[in-house]
Parts: C-alpha cells; structure tokens; sequence
C-alpha cells in the first residue's frame, strides 16, 4: 500500500476519478490553532503546506526566558509540580534539543523532587501519565498533553532548515499547551511577536 489514489487505480478507478476522490485531511486533531500557526511560522513560508489545517483554539503558546538554566530548571520544577498536583493524569514532555541538555534539565528537576518524572533514551516511552524528559529525535510522531521546550535559543536552533524542522516536531507534540523556554538568546527561528511579548496567539 502505498497510497489511496493508487489503490482506487488499482480496483478501477481512472486517475482523474482516483484524484477527485481522494481528498487530504484538512483538520489537525493533535494540536491548537495557535501551537499549529506557530509551527507554520517555525517552518516558514518556502517549508510551510501550502494550506492551514483547521483546528481547535486553545491557550497562548508562552515564551519564558531566563538567565541562565539554574532559574529555567527552578520556574519549570514548580509550574511541574502543580501541573502533577491539579492534572494527575497527564501527560507531559519537556523536549530538549540535544540528550545532554536533557541530563541537565532532569538531574535540576528531580533534584526540585518534581513528582512523576522520567528521563527517555532510545524511545523507551511508558505512555502512562507523568512527566518524559527527553530531546526532539525521540518524540516524531508521538503526542502529549503539554510540551515544555527547552533551550529554544539561537545556539540550539539556528536558523537551518534542519533546526526549522525539530523545532517543528517538538512543537507539534503538545495537544493542550506548548512552552518554549530559553536560557540565551531567543532563536531567530520565532517570530518577532513572540520574542518581543512572550506569547503567541491568534
């Protein structure tokens, strides 16, 4: 199998017949317009579909910055604990970009015993509630409640079409809520918006 246009040739339908039946999907079930557009904009207009998918609105997508990881780790580990504390059975992913970064954002937080929490290697997810720390090569395909991102700065994420692209993934995980914190500079990947007001809404 290879696509549905090529299965209905193969039943008997005509190409024209194939094509006309065949429709893509126009509404994104995963994620919320903003968490959506913003990946649009992650991408940019030579990488983007070149049609919106429709779907549902949901909260401002925030960026947090810091001074360095020490303050990031501290403000996540208590935004954690309550989300454990309020939503018990969530799920929720803090994605670095690289596995080393990952290390040092769960050693911060668990050493802040932020409850529920587990560091992810080699796609070794559980899919029970709780919190997954783990970098953006391990999470395609995969969908969380919340998304925390970390370390979106310059550094980590610069403008590449490769960066465009992770970057992209990460976002695209969150069904409720994404995050996006930085520790440096802001990657120029985010829109202007973003970097200058900390959110991101339609």
């Amino acid at each position: 199998f290879q696509d549905w246009a090529e299965l209905l040739r193969h039943v008997g339908y005509s190409d024209a017949a194939a094509a006309s039946l065949v429709k893509p999907l126009r509404l994104s079930y995963r994620s919320t317009a903003e968490v959506m557009q913003l990946a649009r904009d992650i991408l940019g207009p030579e990488l983007a579909p070149p049609e919106d998918l429709m779907a549902r609105s949901g909260a401002p997508v925030e960026l947090h910055g810091f001074g360095d990881m020490g303050e990031a780790v501290a403000f996540l580990s208590e935004a954690l604990r309550e989300l454990m504390g309020s939503e018990p059975t969530a799920s929720c992913a803090v994605i670095a970009r690289y596995p080393e970064q990952a290390d040092a954002y769960y050693a911060g937080l668990r050493r802040s015993e932020v409850p529920a929490l587990r560091r992810v290697r080699n796609h070794e997810f559980e899919f029970v509630p709780g919190i997954d720390v783990t970098d953006v090569s391990q999470v395609k395909g995969l969908e969380f409640d919340y998304v925390v991102m970390v370390e979106v700065t310059e550094s980590s994420y610069p403008t590449h079409v490769d960066a465009r692209h992770l970057l992209h993934i990460g976002a695209t995980r969150a069904a409720h809520q994404l995050w996006l914190l930085t520790s440096g500079k802001p990657s120029k990947i985010l829109p202007d918006e973003m970097t200058e007001s900390g959110l991101y809404s339609l």
